[in-house]
């Protein structure tokens, strides 16, 4: 009879404690970092604050405040002749082309650039450029345009934030228009 009023009491201890017990640390790893949300109208953009509409109330958060400067062109523009002139080396051994232009490239692009073989790239030669693009709000993306001999050609880059480096996200042949 005594081990019947024990057990309730061991259950009740038991559904306390475990009540207690926060999540593993397992899965909080792949949770994202919370955000600090207020629910106010309006815009805010300019210092790096950016809205989402959720249902009838705006968000708010932090995120990168990226501009577009002076030094910012000048480090896009260096990047993008220094990533052009690698690139277009049809007589280079392919490992060592690679090797050369990888830390340029964008996890992503790396991949793609990793197929290619270099004395297929029809150019050897930059002629012009780059001349650099981007839209009026974006400060993140550009597109650095090149005349090659052969032909002009258009190279994506990217950064993260204000001072993260541009990498290069594509390359290829100008499309026509």
């Amino acid at each position: 009879m005594r081990k019947l009023a024990v057990f309730p009491a061991l259950m009740a201890g038991t559904l306390l404690l475990g009540g207690c017990v926060g999540e593993p640390a397992s899965n909080t790893a792949s949770a994202p970092p919370a955000a600090s949300a207020t629910a106010t109208p309006g815009g805010g953009e300019a210092s790096g604050e950016h809205s989402v509409d959720v249902g009838h109330a705006t968000e708010h958060y932090e995120g990168p405040n990226v501009t577009w400067d002076a030094g910012s062109e000048a480090m896009v523009r260096e990047t993008a002749a220094k990533a052009m002139k690698l690139f277009g080396r049809p007589d280079v051994p392919e490992t060592m082309w690679f090797a050369e232009l990888e830390q340029l490239l964008a996890i992503e692009y790396k991949e793609d650039a990793r197929y290619i073989d270099p004395a297929r790239i029809p150019f050897s030669t930059v002629t012009d450029g780059p001349s650099i693009s981007r839209e009026a709000q974006n400060p993140m993306t550009v597109t650095a345009s090149f005349y090659t001999n052969d032909g002009p050609w258009d190279m994506m880059l990217h950064r993260i934030g204000q001072d993260d480096p541009w990498l290069v996200t594509s390359i290829s042949p100008k499309a026509a228009q």
